[in-house]
């Protein structure tokens, strides 16, 4: 008797244990409960643990072992706040660019030196923001975007201080080319960060979306360096750019970083996708129809603001609006790619229509520059068409042309930026030996320029004919 007694109480005794245990430690009952559901519960009227013929190596002997910690997934970037984002990052390097072109005059006085001279940080800018795109876009690749976004801000700031700081041109020369390279991770990485988060028909609204803030940003950058230095001087343009810069180290700090599988940063490695991405016809098709497009805004911005004051003696501001009437034609351009519907044409035939309308529109202009001579209208007309083409036409473009490798979506922007600079930085040096007191030689230059399109548009859809984009979409929708 007295030895069933005592092992009556010890089997009271371990069950109480082993209660007591279950109770003390509801995490660990958790994870026996969610291995073993069937011999675990928790009494959740009574808060009390119960345990029912729990058995503790069936999870070793199922070849299950319970985890320690679970890590809480990362909470994702809204899509909302990406295109946020990537619209202001991507007019960032634009705005940069024109928003003290007005001022121009007024620098060359302040530094004492000639038109040619100060002219030159505008080039010099343009060189090392090209050049920042091909060093920024594999290390972003390997590293993250967002990193690689951090340090650019970083030289962009300190050019920004630069820059108002200059006592000299070289001094200002150098904080514009500091400005350039560090900027150029942001309209470069705003593409790449596009290609990680967006897929199909909303990677092409995204891309719209970008296009749209891009092109209206020399656009609008006249018009609000022109009202800065009427009321402040020039360097508030100056300060326009460091206040920028802070307002995007503010989005920075939200923004999570949407690189999923970084690449291994090999030189082998690299020239060996450079050479796939550059090797490409549709690629360079559209990096080319991108250039040219971007050119015919960008050769506006330099001639039209001689042919509206000097020529035809209106002042800054006339021209200032006459570029934001262009910009809003360009941005009713890009929106026309929102609209779609079975009887409306298709992306491919938009951007064959757009090719079209823009050399029609361009002759056009050669014809009245031949009978009625440079007018305000005659200027002013032609190119709204043609921006409203551009506009209509870039996003496209812009979307199969970074789409292309989605894997290595840095190293494609980078390239894809980098050569749409230099082709429009070729474009700006051709123009600028064309007279500003007739309109006869923009008009023919606009024609060249149209007729470039047309050939790039009508390359690009012969090889998309030819060979469907499979590969491309199944990495995009993996990137996605």
């Amino acid at each position: 008797m007295s030895s069933h007694a005592h092992a009556h109480r010890a089997a009271a005794r371990q069950t109480m244990h082993s209660r007591r245990a279950s109770c003390r430690f509801p995490r660990r009952q958790a994870q026996y409960a969610a291995i073993t559901p069937h011999h675990a519960a928790f009494n959740t009227r009574t808060d009390r643990c119960s345990i029912t013929a729990f058995r503790p190596f069936d999870a070793f002997m199922t070849h299950t072992i319970p985890a320690r910690s679970v890590l809480p997934a990362p909470v994702p970037n809204s899509p909302r706040f990406l295109l946020f984002l990537i619209c202001l990052f991507a007019s960032a390097g634009q705005l940069a660019i024109d928003i003290y072109v007005p001022a121009l005059p007024a620098m060359a006085r302040f530094f004492a030196t000639s038109p040619q001279a100060i002219q030159s940080s505008v080039s010099g800018y343009m060189v090392a923001y090209a050049f920042g795109q091909l060093v920024f876009g594999p290390v972003a690749d390997a590293y993250g975007r967002k990193p690689v976004l951090a340090f650019g801000l970083v030289i962009f700031t300190i050019g920004c201080l630069l820059s108002l700081a200059a006592p000299n041109l070289e001094t200002f020369l150098l904080a514009r080319c500091l400005q350039g390279f560090g900027i150029a991770t942001t309209n470069l990485l705003a593409k790449a960060i596009i290609t990680d988060s967006f897929s199909g028909q909303a990677l092409l609204h995204a891309f719209t979306y970008m296009s749209i803030a891009w092109g209206l940003a020399p656009i609008v950058a006249p018009v609000i360096g022109a009202h800065l230095q009427t009321w402040f001087g020039w360097q508030a343009c100056l300060v326009f750019l460091l206040v920028y810069s802070l307002v995007m180290w503010g989005l920075l700090w939200r923004y999570r970083e949407t690189l999923r599988r970084p690449v291994h940063l090999a030189p082998r490695t690299l020239i060996t996708n450079a050479g796939k991405v550059l090797a490409s016809p549709v690629f360079q098709s559209c990096f080319l129809a991108q250039g040219l497009c971007y050119s015919i805004l960008l050769v506006f911005n330099i001639i039209g603001p001689f042919m509206v004051q000097n020529t035809l003696h209106k002042p800054p501001t006339y021209f200032g609006y006459l570029a934001l009437g262009i910009g809003m034609m360009y941005f009713l351009g890009g929106l026309s790619n929102r609209v779609h519907g079975p009887r409306l044409p298709s992306a491919e035939q938009r951007l064959q229509i757009g090719a079209r309308v823009m050399a029609g529109t361009s002759i056009a202009m050669l014809l009245l520059a031949l009978t009625l001579g440079l007018r305000v209208w005659t200027l002013a007309i032609p190119v709204l068409v043609m921006g409203f083409c551009a506009g209509a036409m870039y996003p496209t473009l812009m979307a199969k042309g970074n789409s292309l490798f989605p894997h290595i979506a840095g190293l494609t922007s980078a390239i894809l930026g980098c050569a749409l600079l230099l082709v429009s930085s070729a474009m700006m040096g051709l123009a600028g030996f064309l007279s500003v007191q007739i309109l006869t030689p923009l008009a023919v230059f606009f024609v060249i320029l149209a007729l470039g399109v047309v050939g790039m548009v009508t390359k690009l859809l012969r090889h998309l004919a030819q060979s469907p984009p499979v590969a491309a979409t199944s990495h995009s929708e993996e990137a996605a």
